[in-house]
C-alpha cells in the first residue's frame, strides 16, 4: 500500500497544475451562473449534473491514459524493478485517477451548497451527488485501468467513457449496481427529496463491481508480456 501511495504521489505531483485547475472548475461555473443576479433553479440543476458527468469523465480519461504514458516514457521499467508488484503498480494508477476527483468534488460540494442557499433550497441532494461521484469514481477508475492494460490510450479512453454510458442504459432497465447509481447521480434534485432508499445497496454493489474490474485488470496485467526491456 505504501509503495502504491508513493508512486501515486509522484504521478499526482507531475500533473499538479492541471488537477488544481480542475478543482476550481465548479467555482468558475457557479460564478458564471450567478452573474446578473439569482440563478435559475433549472440551470443550477443542469449544471450540477453536467459537473457530475465531468468528474466521472475526468477519472475515466485519466485512468485510461496513465499506463500508456508510463510505458512510453519507460518509467515503468524503473518502478517495476524496485520490488513493486504489478497489482500494486495498477493500484497506484487507480489512486492517481481517483484522488483528483476528491479535490474536484470538494469544489462541487462547496459551490453547490452556496447555489442551493441562493435558491433558498435544502442541499441534501448536493451531498448525495458528491458521495455518488466518489463511489462511482472508484468503479470508473477500475474500468479505465482495465482497458488501459488491453488497449492504446485513445481507444481505452473512448471505451471507458462508453462503459459509463452503457451502465446508464443498463440502469434504466432496472439493473442494480453502477447503472442505477449513475441514474441516482444524474436524476437527484438539489433538495435530495427524490433519492431512493436502495442507494446504499447500489453503492456497495458499485464498489464491489469496481473491485472485480480491478482484479481482472491485475490478473491480465500480471500475465501480459509488456516487453519491459531497456532499449
Amino acid at each position: 500500500m505504501m509503495k502504491a501511495w508513493l508512486i501515486a504521489q509522484r504521478l499526482l505531483w507531475q500533473n499538479r497544475w492541471l488537477f488544481l485547475m480542475l478543482m476550481f472548475w465548479p467555482y468558475v461555473m457557479a460564478i458564471v451562473l450567478c452573474v446578473g443576479g439569482s440563478p435559475d433553479p433549472d440551470d443550477v440543476l443542469w449544471m450540477l449534473h453536467q459537473e457530475c458527468f465531468a468528474g466521472l469523465a475526468l477519472v475515466a480519461v485519466t485512468g485510461s491514459t496513465l499506463l500508456g504514458n508510463e510505458h512510453r516514457s519507460r518509467r515503468i521499467i524503473m518502478v517495476l524493478a524496485r520490488s513493486v508488484s504489478r497489482p500494486q503498480y495498477l493500484f497506484s494508477l487507480l489512486l492517481t485517477a481517483w484522488l483528483p476527483l476528491v479535490l474536484y468534488v470538494s469544489g462541487f460540494l462547496v459551490s453547490g451548497i452556496v447555489l442551493a442557499k441562493m435558491l433558498h433550497s435544502s442541499f441534501e441532494g448536493i451531498f448525495v451527488m458528491a458521495l455518488a461521484q466518489l463511489v462511482l469514481g472508484v468503479w470508473a477508475g477500475a474500468v479505465s485501468v482495465f482497458w488501459s492494460v488491453l488497449l492504446p490510450q485513445i481507444l481505452a479512453s473512448i471505451v471507458s467513457v462508453a462503459c459509463v454510458g452503457l451502465a446508464v442504459y443498463i440502469g434504466e432497465l432496472g439493473m442494480i449496481g453502477p447503472g442505477r447509481m449513475l441514474l441516482v447521480l444524474f436524476e437527484t434534485a438539489i433538495s435530495g427529496g427524490n433519492v431512493g432508499a436502495a442507494i446504499g445497496v447500489d453503492a456497495v454493489l458499485t464498489l464491489l463491481a469496481g473491485g472485480v474490474w480491478f482484479a481482472a485488470a491485475s490478473w491480465t496485467f500480471s500475465r501480459r508480456d509488456l516487453n519491459l526491456t531497456a532499449d
